[in-house]
């Protein structure tokens, strides 16, 4: 049983922190848009402001209110769609061992394994130049009756801003 906790306990800190990881991924995917021309599709024009908005149309809006599943598309270079966690059950992760570049999954989608882990990314927003990530992943391990948590925090600032 201690073993088996341990592993779980390891797989739980190297998701946390992938959660950070992904967090920091949607915002260098929103800057690095603002370099193509302005008359390509993708360019966006004011890539912290994005990366901000918490309306109903800003693409990371879940994160700031009910906190949201990040992970990886299936080619493994791009972000996956924004998952809103508006029930915990929906940002519970998955093992799927043909997946490209992260094995946990939040998709159902094919052959996978269900695991004990939830994972929820929340953004809170530090005046306008900050945000402060919280990755959270929590799971029941074997006959614990209370739920096991690792949470992790980092900030994200908009490095391109002018002073």
């Amino acid at each position: 049983n201690s073993s088996a906790f341990a592993s779980e306990q390891v797989q739980a800190f190297f998701l946390v922190q992938e959660g950070l990881e992904l967090a920091e991924k949607a915002r260098d995917e929103l800057l690095l848009k603002n370099f193509l021309p302005p008359t390509d599709s993708n360019y966006v024009a004011d890539p912290w402001g994005d990366f901000m908005d918490s309306g109903p149309t800003g693409p990371y809006r879940h994160c700031y209110s009910n906190g949201c599943g990040l992970e990886w598309n299936t080619n493994g270079t791009d972000l996956a769609t924004v998952l809103s966690c508006a029930t915990v059950a929906t940002c519970k992760l998955n093992y799927k061992a043909s997946a490209n570049r992260s094995k946990f999954t939040y998709s159902t989608v094919g052959l996978f394994e269900t695991t004990p882990f939830t994972r929820i990314i929340r953004f809170i927003p530090h005046g306008n130049n900050a945000v402060e990530i919280r990755s959270e992943v929590t799971w029941r391990s074997g006959s614990l009756i209370a739920q096991q948590k690792v949470e992790a925090q980092t900030f994200l600032y908009n490095i391109y801003a002018t002073p």
